[in-house]
């Protein structure tokens, strides 16, 4: 019976050892693949902010609607 405990404890480290290998390999590709293609298109091709237009405010006009039951019915 003691023969079979350490067998078990051994095959968990093994398994245990496996796993993170294989989470740090498929984070990897993952990140390599997916988010890093991403982060660059959004970067060099995105303005999310709204920073790269040409006039001199970055004020935008803001309407408001009219105060109304209606209207405060809806905001939630």
């Amino acid at each position: 019976m003691d023969a079979l405990k350490k067998f078990w404890h051994g095959w968990q480290r093994f398994g245990q050892f496996i796993g993170n290998m294989v989470g740090r390999v498929v984070l990897s590709l993952f990140y390599f693949t997916i988010l890093l293609p991403f982060g660059l298109g959004a970067t060099l091709f995105g303005d999310t902010l709204g920073l790269k237009t040409d006039s001199g405010s970055h004020w935008k006009d803001r309407t408001t609607p009219a105060p109304d039951l209606d209207a405060a019915r809806r905001q939630f």
